[in-house]
């Protein structure tokens, strides 16, 4: 059983704060490259890139994986991606292939990813630019092999140092590694088989050798790329195993950018969505070739992230952020970043999470399955009973994360739930002798502080004010009380404890704050 976390005790989480970053010191520039589509999308972003011939590699833009693993090599070679469906080529993708009329079409995938008919219609279109164009095609058995395949390709143009392990199954933390890795002639490798030992032994089996005597990077956390298969990899000799991993997908694009560098000191950024893959395929060649790095954003301005992004544009000296695609998939406040003009509520849900209430009601002790794990709640909680009463936070193996609420005889208030390390809550322990009612919300309903809140239980706040000096009055009778914030995603004991009058400090909001009191209190900002 885990022991409960001290009240007072800061614990941060790997994550990205709330902090508003400093304003670049001078206006940035934004511009945006986008078609009708994603396959016109992808053309214009070829275009953007002005290079002079190389083949054109051609692959399915309604799936990410042959386009993931082919970046590097279009990139090594002056090549141009485009993005084709798998059983017609898009009239705009034709055009640009008779006016590259490139001496080569590669077809990345099987005839399954692009069909034999397509890559005939690109020959085609070739030949009306006024070239007959060799038709080759990079295509294995599934996205492993192809991805392997394409390795191969890419030693025909020198030797390659590191290899990438990508998710062959998730797109997201792949994005950034395919830019990243056109850039210094990596290879991009993908992760994908079936359940069980013997499936990924398998996939070992293919793998490993191809690894022996390279670094290994990993894109991704665990639920990308697992523990096992990275680990696996260095029984294969592979020089170092390397990860990346950020708590989403977005901080892993920055820590990927972080770790490698920009490749050159152009001040612009390319900026795509996360929430889809195809801007960023066709954007990957175009960070490669250019040195200008990538990064991903929500479709939205979002309250965590686009100040993430604002402070990497000044850390970097940014003039300029290019957009990949329209308003829709990047919309104007994104890609400005920030500030946003979104409500403290829909700012915090953007961070914490929003979902439909639960309520529970019984009487007498009882664990309820909330259903899934939910990281971040507030339990609204009345419980009655003539002895000590109870709420306990329990993970998915039914193991203690935190006391949240407690009461001698009754209990009447609103208590912060939050995940303690990689502990996230899954079931809930009531603890009561009589009859009880429990309502289990997220966090975008809780009051807001402004100047002075009090009470004389459990409470959730929200704070959206400036960072101030904050202080706390309570009962001073050596009976619990605490406040913790929540800023971002790191956890704050602000430094209320026993005494009748304490001083601490809060962060400047959007923040949370949880308190923990058995008396009346009052906290008061500014």
């Amino acid at each position: 059983m885990r022991a409960p976390l001290a009240l007072l005790a800061a614990s941060a989480l790997v994550a990205t704060g709330l902090a508003t970053a400093a304003a670049p010191a001078h206006a940035l520039e934004t511009h945006r490259i986008q078609g009708a589509d994603r396959y016109a999308t992808a053309v214009e972003i070829d275009r953007a890139m002005d290079a002079v011939g190389g083949p054109v590699f051609l692959a399915n833009g309604q799936k990410f994986p042959d386009a993931l693993a082919a970046g590097p090599v279009v990139a090594a070679e002056g090549g141009h991606l485009l993005l084709t469906g798998p059983n017609d080529l898009p009239a705009v993708v034709a055009a640009r292939i008779e006016e590259l009329a490139p001496s080569e079409i590669v077809v990345v995938g099987s005839a399954a990813s692009v069909s034999d008919a397509v890559a005939e219609q690109a020959a085609e279109a070739a030949l009306r630019g006024g070239t007959e164009a060799v038709l080759d095609r990079i295509g294995g058995a599934d996205r492993v092999e192809t991805s392997l395949l394409l390795l191969d390709r890419l030693l025909e143009s020198g030797p390659v140092s590191h290899v990438w392990v990508a998710s062959g199954a998730m797109f997201p933390d792949a994005l950034v590694a395919a830019s990243v890795a056109g850039r210094h002639h990596h290879a991009v490798i993908l992760d994908h088989h079936g359940p069980g030992d013997a499936a990924a032994r398998a996939w070992l089996d293919t793998v490993g050798p191809r690894v022996t005597g390279r670094h290994v990077e990993v894109a991704g956390g665990s639920s990308s790329v697992s523990g096992a298969d990275a680990d696996g990899l260095w029984s294969f000799g592979a020089r170092s195993v390397q990860r990346t991993a950020g708590r989403d997908r977005y901080e892993t694009a920055r820590l990927i950018n972080e770790v490698w560098g920009t490749g050159s000191s152009a001040p612009e950024i390319l900026l795509a969505t996360g929430e889809n893959f195809p801007d960023a395929l066709a954007g990957a060649a175009l960070a490669a070739a250019s040195g200008a790095p990538m990064y991903l954003t929500p479709n939205g301005c979002h309250a965590a992230i686009t100040p993430m992004l604002r402070a990497e544009a000044t850390r970097l000296g940014v003039e300029a952020v290019i957009g990949l695609g329209s308003a829709a998939t990047v919309s104007d406040g994104a890609l400005q970043l920030g500030p946003c003009t979104t409500t403290l509520q829909q700012q915090i849900g953007q961070v914490y999470g929003t979902f439909a209430t639960q309520r529970h009601t019984g009487r007498g002790t009882r664990v309820i399955d909330l259903g899934r794990e939910i990281p971040y709640a507030q339990v609204v909680a009345q419980l009655a009973s003539s002895t000590f009463t109870g709420i306990h936070a329990l993970d998915r193996d039914q193991q203690h994360i935190d006391s949240i609420a407690w009461g001698f005889r009754s209990f009447d208030g609103a208590s912060l739930v939050m995940p303690h390390g990689s502990a996230v809550t899954r079931y809930l322990r009531v603890e009561a002798d009589g009859a009880w009612s429990i309502e289990v919300r997220d966090l975008t309903s809780a009051p807001v502080l402004q100047g002075t809140a009090s009470g004389s239980s459990n409470a959730v706040l929200l704070y959206a004010g400036p960072a101030a000096s904050a202080s706390s009055t309570n009962g001073g009778s050596g009976r619990a009380f605490s406040a913790q914030e929540l800023y971002g995603y790191w956890q704050h004991g602000l430094p209320f404890g026993h005494d009748a009058a304490t001083r601490g400090a809060v962060h400047q909001g959007p923040s949370v704050i949880g308190v923990r009191a058995a008396q009346p209190w009052t906290i008061r900002v500014g």
